[in-house]
């Protein structure tokens, strides 16, 4: 089970640095396509993990949806502010 919770953890700090940059600079570089499907990926992930009841994978999928999501939303804003500014 630790190396799980170690898994979780370090996975998680990856994906801090980037989400509090798209926060703080209100937009995102990601690929839209990649985004959307992460995105959904993770929250497939994220109801299987319930399913098998699997609270480590349950916690890696949601933290990662709820990433993915913040990062979705400021790509689909980015790019809705660059389709108004031509």
């Amino acid at each position: 089970m630790w190396i799980g919770v170690i898994g979780v953890v370090l996975i998680a700090l990856g994906w801090i640095p980037e989400i509090i940059q798209i926060i703080k600079e209100k937009k995102s570089n990601l690929n839209l396509k990649f985004a959307l499907l992460y995105t959904l990926g993770s929250l497939a992930l994220t109801i299987y993990a319930i399913q098998l009841n699997d609270l480590i994978f349950m916690i890696l999928n949601g933290l990662a949806f709820i990433m993915a999501a913040i990062g979705l939303y400021y790509t689909i804003k980015t790019k809705d502010k660059t389709r108004k500014s031509r």
